[in-house]
């Protein structure tokens, strides 16, 4: 059977579990080809189906000839993902996470009202849920749901990008740390405080531009998209690192961060 009709039909049978409202798969509708990813599945809940129930009523797929090739189920909620289950279905692994609306709305009002604004445990941004959102497909909605929190996230609010760009800017340019490796020319030093840096700058320049940051996965694409930033922006970043790889272009490497740290908050001056 294609992929997109063993698709479908696990999308159905999750859709008839009681207490499922929502499903929605993230990055858009298209599915992998060459097993190029895997396939993330988010559902929302008025309560998170039982363990036991989840995996009898997955399990009906294999009635309709679809092999499962293996699956998990979670016992718990995890830290981000929700009640994680996991299934491969023709060597396609699909992540299934349950959430119910109430955390859900809890989560993505703390991040529009400005209250997590750091990356969580060195990997999990805040902002990426509700990137998420809007580029997610919608599956399923019975109560609209999804369509719902799509249109509340269409405009990024005005205080939210004032407090985050704010907070990371603060961040981008730690003079002490980078006096130090300059000076010793110590690249792996170097390497370490510019890798912070430039995560704070990508969060700082996502908020100018009034774009929630999803991750630091095709950042690129995204920088190219906007209107507010620094000339050159993507190519000159890369030029820091580049630089920063030897100890004998390490000082370059620093005046043309410095540069780019003066030009982005100088355009905030003009934004604001």
């Amino acid at each position: 059977m294609e992929l997109s009709q063993s698709f479908k039909l696990l999308v159905n049978i999750i859709a008839d579990i009681d207490g499922v409202l929502s499903i929605g798969k993230s990055g858009g509708g298209e599915l992998p080809t060459q097993n190029e990813s895997d396939i993330d599945i988010f559902v929302f809940c008025e309560k998170v189906p039982s363990i036991t129930i989840r995996r009898s009523e997955i399990r009906n797929i294999e009635k309709f000839g679809v092999p499962i090739n293996s699956m998990s189920f979670a016992e718990t909620r995890g830290e981000f993902w929700g009640v994680c289950d996991f299934l491969t279905i023709d060597n396609y692994e699909f992540c299934l996470m349950f959430f119910t609306i109430t955390e859900m709305d809890m989560e993505i009002d703390s991040v529009l009202n400005g209250l997590r604004l750091d990356r969580v445990n060195e990997y999990f941004y805040p902002t990426g849920r509700c990137a998420t959102f809007i580029g997610m497909c919608i599956l399923c909605d019975k109560t609209g749901y999804i369509a719902n929190m799509k249109n509340r996230l269409a405009v990024y609010p005005k205080s939210l990008a004032e407090k985050a760009f704010n907070y990371h800017i603060s961040y981008i340019n730690p003079d002490e740390d980078f006096a130090r490796a300059v000076v010793r020319e110590d690249i792996l030093f170097y390497h370490a405080t510019i890798e912070k840096a430039i995560d704070q700058y990508l969060q700082a320049l996502f908020a100018l531009n009034r774009c929630f940051f999803p991750s630091r996965k095709r950042s690129r694409q995204y920088i190219e998209s906007f209107e507010c930033k620094p000339s050159d922006c993507y190519e000159r970043m890369l030029k820091v690192i580049e630089l920063g790889a030897k100890p004998e272009t390490i000082k370059q490497s620093y005046d043309t961060w410095t540069a780019l740290c003066a030009e982005l908050i100088e355009l905030s001056d003009k934004y604001n």
